[in-house]
């Protein structure tokens, strides 16, 4: 036997019944000098039990009365169980501690006396009683769930004792989360998150968030695919910043811009005054670009060159070159005459 509920069965007591033998002379329906617990006697009278509350009443501990009188020569017996209490709460695993304790809210505590396990910052302890289960554990899981031979769920929820979703395994790699309808998502060989509905995996049918209740941001390390599945639909990068322009040569007195990355397209929006002296014909562009691309720039005054009509800004590698319409020679650049203010925005394709 591994153990024992309470004492030791070298000390468990026997005397927990009492029996009482009245023989009656003349007629009563007093019976004294007994010794019971209220609700723990039975009676018997000429060998037949005796209803309690409507054949006698016993409600003090030391008496009984019958509701008809016994008469002479009946044969009346009471059987009474004295009050009496566990002498531990445990059941002892014959070594050295309590394997199983339990308290008097009926709380059953294992290899521990903690009821609330959940409170615990430290040491290991499970607890059951009044519909909770609590564990906790020190490094380790707190609970193990193992469905055996076939894929489904391996942990049902329930509200108001309705399903209303599962954790469970499909094709012995996938774990999935799904409420009572089937609409979840999958861990699809821990490499990825995918949706489903109706229990299993679909393709364009589920949103993440809606109009009103919104996800805030999004943190990736990779892309985007929009409107399409392909590598041409892959956004894996967007950036905004500022940059200062900055000529081949001379100075502006204050320059200033932003840009907005989206892609491989850059946009540059800046503002330029030049100072007393000047600038060159050029300045370094924040990323570089792949094409030659040109933009209209405004500005005031700027004396353009005999017969040129306007002015232009020309992205090349890693230089925007200030240029006039009518200039055919490649990357032919006029510098920028003193004081001059200029606005531009250039859009261009980087890598």
């Amino acid at each position: 036997m591994a153990g024992y509920i309470g004492s030791k069965a070298s000390v468990v007591s026997s005397g927990a019944e009492r029996k009482k033998t009245f023989t009656i002379t003349g007629s009563t329906t007093s019976l004294t000098g007994c010794n019971y617990t209220v609700g723990k006697v039975h009676v018997f009278q000429n060998g037949v039990r005796l209803v309690d509350g409507t054949d006698y009443t016993a409600t003090n501990g030391t008496t009984i009365t019958l509701t008809v009188a016994a008469q002479n020569g009946d044969n009346v017996v009471v059987i009474s169980q004295a009050s009496y209490q566990v002498a531990l709460s445990g059941i002892d695993d014959q070594s050295n501690a309590t394997a199983i304790t339990i308290d008097s809210s009926e709380n059953v505590m294992v290899g521990n006396t903690d009821p609330t396990p959940y409170t615990r910052t430290s040491g290991n302890a499970i607890a059951i009683g009044d519909g909770l289960i609590s564990s906790a554990q020190s490094g380790g899981n707190a609970a193990i769930f193992n469905r055996m031979t076939n894929d489904g769920s391996i942990v049902g929820f329930r509200k108001g004792g309705t399903s209303v979703g599962s954790i469970g395994v499909d094709n012995n790699t996938r774990l999935y989360f799904t409420n009572n309808t089937g609409a979840g998502l999958f861990l699809s060989d821990g490499s990825q998150v995918e949706p489903m509905s109706n229990g299993t995996r679909t393709d364009d049918t589920m949103s993440l968030g809606g109009s009103v209740y919104r996800f805030r941001n999004a943190y990736l390390s990779g892309g985007v695919y929009l409107g399409g599945t392909g590598s041409a639909n892959k956004l894996d990068d967007y950036e905004e910043g500022d940059f200062t322009p900055t000529p081949n040569s001379g100075s502006y007195s204050s320059a200033g811009g932003k840009y907005t990355k989206v892609g491989r397209v850059v946009t540059l929006n800046f503002d330029i005054y030049v100072g007393s002296s000047g600038a060159g014909a050029f300045m370094t562009l924040p990323f570089s670009s792949t094409t030659t691309t040109s933009n209209a720039i405004y500005t005031s005054p700027q004396n353009f060159a005999s017969g040129r009509t306007a002015f232009y800004g020309v992205a090349a590698g890693t230089t925007l070159y200030f240029r006039v319409t009518g200039d055919n020679i490649a990357y032919s650049a006029q510098g920028l005459d003193a004081n001059v203010v200029l606005h531009a925005s250039i859009t261009y394709q980087t890598t």
